[in-house]
């Protein structure tokens, strides 16, 4: 009897030992689980805060990235502009220096006309004044040739007396010399005043000397051929007698 009590005591002890085995086992299961749910907590809080710093790195980055594109897109305008306005200025420069030329070119063509109608202004007016020379050439030699036919009318009529003159052909050829000598002034031919005028060797041609204290010094007194003008110049000299 007293075996079987001490058997059980025994028992009982076992019995409590492995109650409290099991218990630590469970109390250790307990701890691993809470240590494991503790542990999967902690991970997921990691986790999340990870999550977090990746989704500010990637918004840090998304800003920088938009910030550079931003910066970027500024500098490419502003290039951009500033070639716009070298290609205007360089266009402007261009279109200045096209006008220039097209202003000089109408400068020079303009300065080429005017000097060829000066040119044929003067041309004309040299032409007109060597026609009018050429022409005052020949009528000038046209009427020097007539000159002596007025001479022998004026000699022959000098040899007619009172009474010859009356006569009809006497009448008629001093009418002929009479026709003559007004078709001449018409045409720009006349005589040279000379006797009683101051010698003047521009149109006097003295071929004898005179003392006569009746008259002035350098007057002439006698006329020997008659001379004339034709408009401004002399066609012939006049042929006189001076008194010193």
């Amino acid at each position: 009897m007293a075996k079987f009590d001490k058997r059980k005591q025994n028992a009982g002890k076992n019995a409590d030992t492995s109650g409290e085995t099991v218990n630590l086992f469970r109390e250790e299961e307990v701890s691993a689980e809470e240590e494991t749910t503790d542990a999967a907590a902690s991970s997921e809080v990691s986790e999340e805060i990870g999550a977090d710093n990746a989704s500010d790195t990637e918004a840090n980055v998304t800003s920088g990235e938009n910030n550079e594109t931003a910066e970027e897109a500024a500098a490419e305008a502003e290039v951009t502009e500033g070639s716009e306005a070298e290609a205007k200025e360089e266009a402007g420069k261009k279109k200045e220096a096209k006008k220039d030329k097209r202003d000089e070119k109408i400068a020079e063509l303009n300065d080429k006309v005017l000097r060829q109608q000066a040119e044929f202004i003067n041309f004309r007016n040299r032409t007109e004044k060597e026609k009018a020379q050429m022409f005052e050439v020949g009528a000038k030699s046209a009427f020097e040739k007539i000159l002596p036919v007025i001479d022998n009318f004026e000699r022959g009529l000098a040899t007619l007396s009172e009474e010859e003159k009356e006569q009809p052909f006497a009448s008629g050829i001093d009418k002929t010399y009479r026709q003559l000598l007004t078709a001449l002034a018409e045409a720009g031919v006349t005589p040279i005043e000379a006797v009683g005028q101051m010698f003047d060797p521009e149109l006097h041609n003295a071929v004898m000397h005179v003392e006569d204290d009746t008259v002035g010094e350098n007057i002439v007194v006698e006329e020997f051929q008659k001379g004339y003008k034709y408009r401004d110049s002399v066609l012939r000299h006049s042929m006189v007698k001076v008194a010193n």
